[in-house]
This record gives structure tokens, sequence and C-alpha cells, in this order.
């Protein structure tokens, strides 16, 4: 078991970004009497992606599963952000957000460098503990 630090950076960010979203929805959420508490549980599922990184930290080749999910859902993540981001900016009529806006556009940029930096990562392919090359895995059975 290596433990890559890279992974347990990007799982601390990940738990910042989740706190980004929550004050980014804030102005939107005021209106509600319970608004803070909807939006911590709309923005929950968002914690999955430091708990992803930090399993990747702790053991990259027995997670390495969790990467393409990673990407997959940063890349929807992404595509959610690009939609929301011209009515932020008040294009199309609507009332401008500058600050959410900002706050958005500065997730959308972490979600495309965190996703950048686990398709780009270089991993090493595991090697069998204890096997010479070519020699079969041998099997006990009782």
């Amino acid at each position: 078991m290596r433990r890559t630090y890279r992974y347990f950076a990007l799982a601390g960010v990940e738990l910042a970004r989740y706190f980004a979203i929550v004050y980014a929805a804030g102005p939107f959420i005021a209106v509600l009497t319970s608004g803070t508490q909807v939006i911590r549980l709309v923005a929950a599922p968002n914690v999955v992606f430091a708990v992803a990184f930090f399993f990747l930290g702790v053991d990259r080749e027995r997670y390495a599963a969790y990467r393409p999910l990673i990407v997959v859902c940063k890349a929807v993540a992404l595509f959610s952000s690009v939609i929301a981001l011209p009515r932020l900016f008040g294009l199309g009529g609507s009332e401008p957000s500058k600050p959410a806006a900002y706050a958005v556009l500065a997730i959308a940029a972490w979600d495309a460098i965190s996703a950048a930096i686990v398709l780009l990562s270089r991993e090493e392919p595991p090697v069998a503990r204890g096997l010479a090359d070519g020699e079969p895995e041998r099997v006990e059975l009782e």
C-alpha cells in the first residue's frame, strides 16, 4: 500500500469545495426559512468526491476504480456549472448575482483542474508481489 499525498490534498480541497457550493447558493436560498439546511442536503453528495480522493490517497491501486467515476462526475459538475453561469452573470435578462457567479466559476475551474489531474496522472501498472516475470501464480486448494 503506497500513500499518494496528491490525492490527500485533492480530498482537502474537495471539502472546501463543498462549503463553497453552500456559500454560493446562499443568495438564492435566503428567502426560504430553512434554506441553509436544504442546500446542505442538496450539496451533501459532493462530499463523496473528498472521500473518493481520500481512498485514492490511501491506496491508489486498490481504489483505482474510483478514478473513472471521479472524472465522469467532475464532467457532469462542470457541465452543470457551464449551464448555470450565463444566468448568474445576468445574461438572458435575469438579475445578475456576481458573487455567486464568481464562486460557481471558481468551482467550475476547480472541477476542470481536478478532473485533469486524475485523467493525466500516470498510474503504474500493478505488479504481482513475489512472482518472477512470466511465472504463473500458484493456487493452493485445501
